[in-house]
C-alpha cells in the first residue's frame, strides 16, 4: 500500500450552477441532498472510498454524537441530510454533515 495525502477539495459557487453534478461525475455516484430551503446551510463533507467489493455502493453518516458511521439506504441518507439542513431554518451553522460512500 503506497501512503499519499488523501486529495481534497472545496467546491464554492452561485446556486444552481452544477457543483453536485461535478462532484457525482468525478466519483461516478449520483445523489441529490434535498432540502425545503435553497441553499446548504452547513457543510457536507463527502468522503468516496474505492472498496472492490462494495457493489452496490454503500452510504454512511457519521452520527454527531458517537462519531461512529452508520450505514444507511441511499434514500434514507439523502433524507437525513435534508433534515439536518432544514433544522437550522435561516441560520447557517459551521458544524459538517459527513457522508461516505463507498463503492
Amino acid at each position: 500500500i503506497v501512503d499519499f495525502p488523501m486529495p481534497q477539495f472545496i467546491l464554492i459557487g452561485k446556486q444552481s450552477v452544477g457543483k453536485s453534478r461535478l462532484i457525482e461525475t468525478l466519483a461516478g455516484e449520483t445523489f441529490n441532498f434535498i432540502s425545503g430551503t435553497l441553499g446548504s446551510r452547513r457543510p457536507t463533507v463527502l468522503e468516496f472510498r474505492h472498496v472492490d467489493a462494495a457493489d452496490p455502493s454503500r452510504w454512511f453518516i457519521r452520527n454527531p454524537q458517537s462519531n461512529q458511521w452508520q450505514l444507511h439506504p441511499i434514500a434514507e441518507v439523502m433524507r437525513i441530510v435534508g433534515e439536518r439542513h432544514n433544522e437550522l431554518g435561516e441560520s447557517v451553522s459551521a458544524s459538517p454533515i459527513y457522508v461516505r460512500i463507498e463503492s
